[in-house]
């Protein structure tokens, strides 16, 4: 029985190093420097050509590439550039806030190992650090950080690195999530691009409206399939210009797969079809957003759908969350067109 014992203990501990090797996948292999590093800023962010960013925790992992037009993936996808502009002025503006306690190092260490967010950092297409991001300190003024150099090696001790005049710890500017950084633009065009917008009303289709702009820069107008003789053109145009900048909020992580198939069977709240000129179509469903758990209005009454949210099924079927804030604009019928009575024609 002893023995049995000692094999089990043995065999536990064998596991829970093979498991923190994979974590690492060898990286406790790596040279080690002779000091602290602690050189972890870049100055000249304009030279960075390309960010790799991985984490323990099981995300896909992200790699950035600068191109002429922008930042995109290595695939060439589109990306929110205001992300990458976070990461940026953090490698410009990090700073040691301070070095890490001598009793604290061996534990700080070993979570860096089994739990972090790691930034890759080439300058000019070469590797020029390495940052391993943990959790943040106590105070949550600062946070633990590991810096690697591609010559000298992996620094043997952690730093507290921060960003002056800021609270919080830095590894949410550090995304792994690909579907994160991915664009949010659902209609970005410019006015004159536009050829027509549908706009479909299921439970009051009589509402339903479609403008169509004409060659010589004016419009028409419809309801369903009878034209409008009379409209106010300039809010034609008003609504037109909504669609230079509509944008979602994030993707879904509240439905599983069999739910977002039985919403999609369900009828949309709106839906809104934008064709281009040069023939493109970009067709959408909006969905209103129930509450999972209950909630109740500003007067006491039981609210059945969110009221700042809705579900948004773009074009290639993704679904993601909207703003009411952002859509609502949109969400119009046919009366919105009508003159107001001191506008009446004639």
């Amino acid at each position: 029985m002893k023995n049995l014992k000692t094999f089990i203990i043995i065999l536990a501990l064998g596991g829970l190093a093979y498991f923190a090797w994979f974590l690492n996948k060898g990286e406790d292999n790596s040279k080690l420097a002779n000091e602290a590093l602690s050189d972890f800023a870049v100055e000249d962010t304009a030279s960075i050509d390309k960010l790799i960013l991985t984490d323990t925790d099981g995300n896909p992992g992200v790699n950035l590439v600068r191109t002429p037009q922008g930042w995109t993936t290595d695939k060439g996808d589109c990306i929110q550039q205001h992300l990458v502009a976070t990461i940026l002025e953090t490698i410009r503006h990090i700073a040691v806030k301070g070095p890490v306690p001598k009793d604290a190092i061996e534990t700080v260490n070993k979570n860096l190992t089994t739990h972090h967010r790691k930034i890759e950092i080439y300058v000019k297409g070469e590797l020029a650090k390495t940052w391993y991001i943990g959790n943040p300190s106590p105070d949550h003024y600062g946070t633990y950080m590991l810096l690697k150099d591609p010559e000298l090696g992996k620094s043997p001790e952690p730093f507290i690195m921060h960003m002056p005049n800021e609270h919080g710890s830095l590894q949410s500017r550090f995304i792994t999530n690909p579907l994160e950084f991915q664009c949010s633009g659902i209609f970005t065009y410019d006015p004159l691009d536009i050829k027509s917008i549908d706009v479909q009303i299921p439970d009051s289709t009589h509402l339903n409206f479609k403008i169509v702009a004409n060659a010589d820069n004016n419009f028409s107008l419809f309801n369903n399939q009878t034209s409008v003789a009379d409209f106010d053109t300039a809010q034609v145009r008003s609504y037109i210009l909504y669609y230079k900048k509509i944008h979602f909020e994030s993707h879904n992580s509240l439905l599983g797969p069999k739910q977002v198939d039985s919403l999609k069977t369900t009828q949309p709240y709106y839906t809104i079809e934008v064709t281009t000129k040069a023939g493109e179509s970009n067709k959408i469903a909006l969905y209103k957003k129930r509450f999972v758990l209950q909630r109740y209005g500003y007067d006491g009454e039981l609210l059945e759908f969110d009221q700042d949210r809705l579900w948004v099924v773009l074009k290639d079927g993704t679904l993601v969350v909207g703003q009411y804030h952002v859509f609502g604009k949109l969400l119009r019928d046919i009366h919105f067109f009508e003159f107001s009575k001191d506008q009446q024609p004639g």
